[in-house]
C-alpha cells in the first residue's frame, strides 16, 4: 500500500491551488477563507476543486449553508463540461456537514481528523497523486468553538506529512474579531475577498515559513557554491587524466612501431598489453599460440583474462603484480592438450614505462621450447634408467662380494679352529716332541684369532635386521664400535623416528649408508667429534653426518668410490645426497629419501 506520509521531495512539490491570489502550494497546506455570500465562498471553491481534479487529486467537499450539496455539484458541472467522468470515476465526494462532522449528532475532533487520513490512504491506493479537502464551518454553534478549534490546530500539526491540501471556510458574519484571530492562529494563510478584492492575513507560521525558505535558500546556495568548486576540481583532474592517457596512447603507438618489424618476423609470439591485460597489439605467432592452446581467436581490444582458466588467472595474477613493478618476469608453463599432447612455452613479461618512469604497459613474450623440454624429459629418464640400473648392479656386487668375502672368511675362520682342534689333541699325546704348555698356548692364541674374525665379521657383513634388532640398535652398536677402539665422540639425535614405517630395505639403505660414512671419516677425516641426525616425518627421511675434521675441495672430483656408493643406494629411494666441505672446515652429508 502506497504510505500517505509526505518526505522532503514530496514538501517540495508544489500544486496548483486554482486561487490566483495564492498561486501554488505544497503537500500539507493548511489555510482559511472568510466569505461574506454564497457567490463569495463558489467563487473560491469551484476553481479549488476544479485545480485538485486536473491533477488527479481525491477531492472531498463538505458543505453546509448557504451552499447545499446540490449547488455544489451543479457549481462544478457548470464550470467542467466533463465534471460527470470525474464524478463517475469517484474522484471527487461532496457530502453535508452533518454526515462529516456531525455523525450520531456529536462532534468528536480525533474521528473527524482519523476520517481524513482513511479517506487519504483509500485515494492513494487507487492510484490518485493526494487529496484535496474543504470544510465549510458555517453550521459551527458558539459552544462549540472552543472545541473546534483545537481540532483545527491539532490538523495544522499533523498535516505538514501528509500528502493532502485542507481549505476550511468561515462566513464572515458569524466570525467576530476575536474569532478571525483564532481561526487565523490554526491556519497558514487565511485570505478574504471583499468587495471584489483579495486579502491575504499572514499569520505568525507563514512568516516563519518565509524565514525558513530564506535560510533554505541560503544553505541551497552555498551547497551550489561548494558542489561548483568540487565539480571543476573534478573536471581539473579529468582533464589531466584524459591527457595522460592520450600520452599513454601515443607511446604506446610508438612502441607499437618500433616491435611491429620485430613482432612479424620472428618466431616468438608477442602480446603487447596494457596494464589491465587488454591487448593493444599481437603478431601471427601470438594468434597461433593462442588458437591452439586455447581454442581462441584472438582480436585487439580481447583481454588475456577472456580465455585463461581460472587456475592459469591465478598463477598469472602474481606475475603480472611483480611485473607492473618493473619487474622482468621469466617462467615456463606447460599445456595438456587433448590426445595426451602437451606443450611448453617460455614466458617472459617486459614492463614497458613511459618518459616519468612509470609503467603503463606490458610485453608478453612466448617461444615454444616443447621440443627442448621433451628431449630434456627424455634424457633425463634414460639417466635415470641408467643410474637404477647402475645402481642395482653396483648394491648386488657389492652384497654378492660381501657375501663372499664372508664365505672365505669364514672359511679361514674354519681353518683357524682346525688348527686349534689339532693343537688340543697333541696335548694328551705321550710321544708328542713338545710340552703340553705349549700345544695349550698355541690353542688359546688360534681360539682367540676365530672369535676376533667371527665378531668383526658379524659387525661389518651380516646384515644386523637378520638379528631380529631395530635400525637404532643397529646405529647404536656402530657407534660403540667406533668410540671404544678409537678417540672420536659420536653424538646421535633422532627426530620423529618410526621404523614401523621404514621398509626393510630402506633401514638397510640407512644403515649401509651410515657404516660407509663412518668408514670414509676414520679413513680420511681425521675428526675427533661426529654428530648425526636422523628426522623422519609422514613423507621422507632425513640422514644427517657431520664431523670437524681436515675436509676437502668438492670443486675437485673425488676418487673414492665411498660417496659414489652413497649416492646410489640413496637413488633407489629418489633421493637426493648433498656435501658440503672445504679443507679445513669438516665435511658434511645430507641424504632425503622418500617413504614410498
Amino acid at each position: 500500500m502506497p504510505s500517505n506520509s509526505a518526505n522532503e521531495g514530496d514538501q517540495l512539490e508544489l500544486r496548483s491551488s486554482g486561487i490566483e491570489v495564492l498561486g501554488e502550494l505544497p503537500w500539507g497546506s493548511h489555510f482559511c477563507n472568510f466569505f461574506e455570500s454564497k457567490e463569495d465562498l463558489l467563487q473560491i471553491l469551484v476553481p479549488y476543486f476544479k485545480a485538485g481534479l486536473l491533477s488527479n487529486e481525491y477531492c472531498l467537499w463538505i458543505t453546509s449553508d448557504p451552499v447545499s450539496v446540490e449547488d455544489a455539484y451543479d457549481a462544478l458541472r457548470n464550470e467542467m463540461h466533463d465534471f460527470d467522468d470525474y464524478q463517475k470515476n469517484q474522484q471527487i465526494v461532496i457530502l453535508s456537514h452533518t454526515d462529516w462532522y456531525l455523525k450520531d449528532q456529536t462532534f468528536v475532533p480525533d474521528i473527524v481528523i482519523n476520517g481524513w487520513y482513511e479517506q487519504l490512504n483509500l485515494s492513494l491506493t487507487k492510484g490518485f497523486d493526494g487529496m484535496r479537502v474543504s470544510g465549510n464551518e458555517a453550521w459551527l454553534e458558539r459552544d462549540m468553538w472552543k472545541n473546534f478549534i483545537d481540532y483545527e490546530r491539532s490538523l495544522n500539526d499533523s498535516l505538514k506529512e501528509h500528502r493532502m491540501i485542507v481549505l476550511c471556510t468561515y462566513p464572515l458574519d458569524k466570525c467576530d474579531a476575536q474569532a478571525v484571530f483564532d481561526v487565523s492562529q490554526v491556519h497558514e494563510i487565511a485570505v478574504s475577498k471583499r468587495k471584489g478584492n483579495w486579502e491575504i492575513v499572514e499569520v505568525p507560521a507563514i512568516k516563519k515559513t518565509k524565514s525558513q525558505l530564506a535560510s533554505d535558500k541560503k544553505e541551497l546556495e552555498e551547497k551550489v557554491t561548494e558542489r561548483t568548486k568540487e565539480l571543476s576540481l573534478i573536471n581539473s583532474k579529468l582533464i589531466q587524466e584524459i591527457e595522460q592517457h592520450k600520452r599513454t596512447r601515443d607511446t604506446l603507438l610508438r612502441t607499437e612501431a618500433r616491435l611491429r618489424t620485430v613482432f612479424d618476423v620472428t618466431d616468438t609470439a608477442y602480446l603487447l598489453l596494457e596494464s589491465d591485460l587488454t591487448i593493444l597489439l599481437f603478431n601471427h605467432r601470438a594468434a597461433d599460440y593462442v588458437k591452439k592452446v586455447f581454442s581462441w581467436y584472438l582480436k585487439t581490444g580481447d583481454n588475456i583474462q577472456d580465455f585463461l582458466t581460472a587456475d592459469r588467472k591465478l598463477l598469472l595474477a602474481d606475475r603480472v603484480q611483480r611485473a607492473v613493478k618493473g619487474e622482468q618476469v621469466t617462467f615456463e608453463t606447460r599445456y595438456d592438450l587433448a590426445d595426451n599432447l602437451s606443450f611448453w612455452y617460455d614466458i617472459r613479461l617486459f614492463p614497458i614505462p613511459n618518459e616519468e618512469k612509470e609503467i603503463f604497459g606490458l610485453v608478453l613474450a612466448c617461444t615454444d621450447i616443447t621440443e627442448r623440454k621433451q628431449l630434456e624429459i627424455q634424457l633425463e629418464q634414460e639417466r635415470m634408467e641408467r643410474q637404477l640400473q647402475i645402481t642395482d648392479a653396483v648394491i648386488t656386487a657389492e652384497e654378492n662380494e660381501r657375501q663372499e668375502i664372508g664365505r672365505e672368511l669364514h672359511d679361514n675362520i674354519q681353518q683357524i679352529l682346525a688348527s686349534a682342534r689339532l693343537f688340543l689333541s697333541m696335548i694328551n699325546k705321550e710321544n708328542s716332541s713338545e710340552p703340553p704348555f705349549l700345544y695349550q698356548r698355541q690353542t688359546d692364541e688360534l681360539i682367540s684369532t676365530a672369535i676376533h674374525e667371527i665378531r668383526n665379521l658379524s659387525h661389518s657383513m651380516i646384515t644386523p635386521f637378520m638379528e631380529k634388532t631395530t635400525l637404532k640398535e643397529a646405529i647404536e652398536k656402530v657407534i660403540y664400535n667406533i668410540t671404544s677402539t678409537s678417540d672420536i665422540k659420536i653424538n646421535l639425535e633422532t627426530a620423529g623416528l618410526d621404523e614401523e614405517k621404514l621398509s626393510e630395505k630402506l633401514r638397510l639403505t640407512v644403515y649401509r649408508i651410515i657404516q660407509e660414512q663412518f668408514s670414509n671419516i676414520l679413513k680420511y677425516a681425521k675428526a675427533s667429534a661426529v654428530s648425526l641426525n636422523i628426522v623422519q616425518d609422514d613423507e621422507q627421511l632425513t640422514l644427517t653426518i657431520q664431523d670437524n675434521g681436515i675436509g676437502f675441495d668438492t670443486s675437485k672430483k673425488a676418487t673414492g668410490i665411498g660417496l659414489m656408493n652413497i649416492k646410489a643406494r640413496a637413488s633407489l629411494f629418489n633421493g637426493e645426497v648433498t656435501i658440503r666441505s672445504s679443507p679445513g672446515q669438516g665435511f658434511a652429508l645430507s641424504v632425503v629419501m622418500k617413504l614410498s
